[in-house]
């Protein structure tokens, strides 16, 4: 029975203290991983989007200048002439619902890009953590399958000896060495799962899988902090799908004012000013008849009405073009807030069962323990078979599995409630995972 308490130990409290925690495994992904990076530069990208937007509501001012030099040596008159002009012109858009329109559009791509890239957040959270707890299962299970081979070699042995001596039976050496077969089998598994979790998780992080941290079952066994309703309520507003539909449907809001405005009258208040030069050299009568050598300054200022008459129907249809996409926009918010409750709901579901069922797994591995010392006891007072001895130890160690599956499970399912409620963040991670922020 000591293999058993050290097995116990081994997989839920005295896991001594590694280098990496969950945090800063992510945070090791978020610098190590490229796609995050990439998503990272595509936020300051559509962030622009908001300046750009705004740039057409704003005038727009351009100079121009000029410098000519016209040589006729055989001209009667400006045979040769130096001709100088500047010009400094000002736009600025009074009334045009498509500028507007367009700067409706560049304020939702913004918010698109933090959207996205809150996505991309809660998507390297949401796969850091996979990895991490699939190590820490695979490690767990590994460890279960070296007791276990362990366990079932000395019985082995001990069903030889028995054998030998004419005290065991041919079926109980055949059971102990199929049992023993079986762990065999399981380890190379169990060590073949664990480096393929390893490479997955460093894959992500750059870290070594060796160095990262247990996670306390009291942990995974905290209900969620907030009640469903609550819960609900959080995901209607915070949930990064509906958020992006939202969004989205402001782009659509943006066309059908475009497409609509591009029937309205452009107007624009425009102003200038400017000089020309012009100077002749060896001036002659002519020149002074005609005025070779000027100088003038120009000023003006007006207002430009520009009002379309028909296009062939073609703004028309991109109006109803515009106002069908809005619809559909409506139509998959609706469907993404839909979705968000009832994954909400699934989620929190899935704790609260898998609370319960973790306790109840932590009673069938005591229950499993009580009946491998029974079972020994048993088989010392000739009333049970070496046969029901593996038996009972192969279905305990197939508990300490099951409860490792189970713990992580549920470690997954309070990474998926967080993530579908908009709650996802480091804050979240450290107290999922039983650590000051």
């Amino acid at each position: 029975m000591q293999i058993i308490k050290t097995l116990i130990c081994s997989l839920l409290v005295c896991q001594p203290a590694a280098a990496a925690t969950l945090l800063e495994s992510i945070n090791a992904a978020g610098e190590w991983n490229s796609e995050y990076q990439a998503q990272k530069n595509a936020r300051l990208a559509g962030q622009e989007k908001w300046d750009q937007g705004l740039a057409g509501l704003l005038p727009s001012v351009q100079i121009d200048g000029n410098y000519t030099q016209q040589d006729q040596p055989k001209a009667s008159y400006a045979a040769k002439v130096t001709r100088h002009s500047y010009s400094v012109n000002l736009n600025q858009p009074l009334f045009d619902v498509s500028k507007y329109a367009d700067f409706m559009r560049g304020d939702a791509l913004a918010k698109m890009a933090d959207v996205e890239f809150a996505r991309a957040q809660q998507k390297l959270i949401g796969d850091v953590s996979a990895a991490y707890f699939e190590v820490l299962y695979q490690r767990e299970v590994l460890q279960a399958a070296r007791a276990a081979l362990q366990v079932y070699g000395r019985q082995l042995a001990q069903a030889k000896t028995a054998l030998d001596l004419g005290e065991g039976l041919r079926m109980d050496v055949d059971e102990a060495q199929a049992n023993y077969d079986r762990a065999t089998s399981d380890q190379i598994a169990a060590t073949n799962a664990l480096d393929v979790a390893g490479v997955s998780f460093q894959r992500l992080t750059g870290l070594n899988a060796d160095r990262i941290d247990a996670i306390s079952e009291s942990c995974a066994t905290r209900a969620p902090t907030n009640d469903l309703k609550q819960l609900l309520m959080r995901s209607e507003v915070d949930n990064l799908d509906i958020r992006r539909a939202v969004f989205q449907l402001a782009q659509t809001q943006a066309d059908v004012t475009a497409a609509y405005g591009s029937q309205l009258p452009v107007v624009n208040l425009q102003a200038g000013y400017g000089g020309n030069w012009s100077r002749g050299e060896d001036e002659n009568g002519l020149d002074e008849i005609f005025g070779t050598t000027s100088k003038t300054r120009n000023t003006t200022v007006g207002v430009v009405v520009s009002v379309p008459l028909f296009s062939g129907g073609g703004q028309m249809s991109r109006a109803r073009e515009a106002v069908y996409n809005r619809m559909q926009a409506k139509d998959l918010l609706e469907d993404a807030r839909r979705k968000a409750q009832q994954d909400t709901r699934s989620a929190w579901l899935d704790i609260t069962n898998g609370i319960a069922l973790l306790n109840a797994l932590h009673q069938a591995l005591i229950s499993a323990e009580n009946k491998v010392k029974s079972t020994e006891y048993g088989r010392e007072m000739g009333q049970r078979s070496g046969l029901d001895e593996l038996n009972a130890r192969q279905r305990y160690f197939d508990a300490v599995r099951e409860l490792a599956d189970a713990r992580y499970n549920l470690l997954k399912n309070h990474i998926k409630l967080l993530s579908v409620s908009g709650q996802l963040g480091f804050s979240s991670i450290n107290a999922l995972t039983c650590r000051a922020i």
